[in-house]
């Protein structure tokens, strides 16, 4: 039971989903040279959530080797490259669910039964050849069992983002993609749905 319930949660803590994301094949990512990120508005299921969503894609950026600018004000300002374009980022939450343990209480209630069974036999008057016929009852009954207790159901983790990057100068929509991601913990599944985006990113603007 323990080594099925293990296996159970190792299995929801490494699932996860990207789908291939929209791409302006007509862009020039090449002359890109910074990327302004947008301030992330919080999901309704979590006060916060947008910061920390934000803070993953600056770390992330950070960890695969891009300039990350912070401003005062909360800006972000990633450095790309050389070129004298610019692109800007958002990010929005689509699915923020934290896990939860729920224990519900049961009661089974068993109500009894009760079981006759009828006997009945013939015999025969030597004499007479005139049948009689004897009966038994015997009747059980059961009381019946109230059993009752509680179960944990757990609820896992999940996140889901999806982000889009568009061109400052002409607002033109070049790139797009969602994630979702389920764990067991939620600050790690959003920092590994966020990875996951900024992977994908790191191949088109490198």
């Amino acid at each position: 039971m323990i080594k099925r319930l293990f296996f159970t949660l190792f299995s929801m803590g490494i699932i996860g989903c990207w789908y291939g994301p929209a791409i302006n094949t007509n862009y020039d990512f090449g002359k890109v040279g910074k990327i302004n990120i947008h301030e992330v508005q919080d999901h309704s299921n979590l006060f916060g959530s947008g910061k920390m969503v934000q803070t993953s894609l600056s770390h992330n950026f950070l960890k695969y080797g891009f300039s990350v600018i912070e401003s005062e004000l909360g800006n972000v300002v990633v450095s790309v490259g050389s070129g004298d374009q610019s692109l800007e980022l958002s990010c929005i939450i689509t699915e923020f669910t934290d896990s939860e343990v729920i224990v519900v209480p049961y009661r089974h209630e068993d109500r009894g039964y009760t079981k006759t069974i009828v006997d009945q036999a013939s015999e025969a008057d030597a004499g007479n050849k005139k049948a009689e016929t004897s009966s038994s009852t015997t009747t059980t009954t059961h009381g019946g069992a109230i059993s009752q207790g509680s179960r944990v159901e757990y609820t896992r983790t999940r996140v889901g983002i999806m982000l889009k990057m568009r061109d400052t100068n002409s607002g033109n929509l070049v790139w797009s993609n969602s994630y979702w991601y389920s764990g067991l913990e939620l600050h790690r599944t959003a920092e590994t749905c966020v990875k996951n985006g900024i992977h994908q990113l790191r191949k088109l603007l490198q």
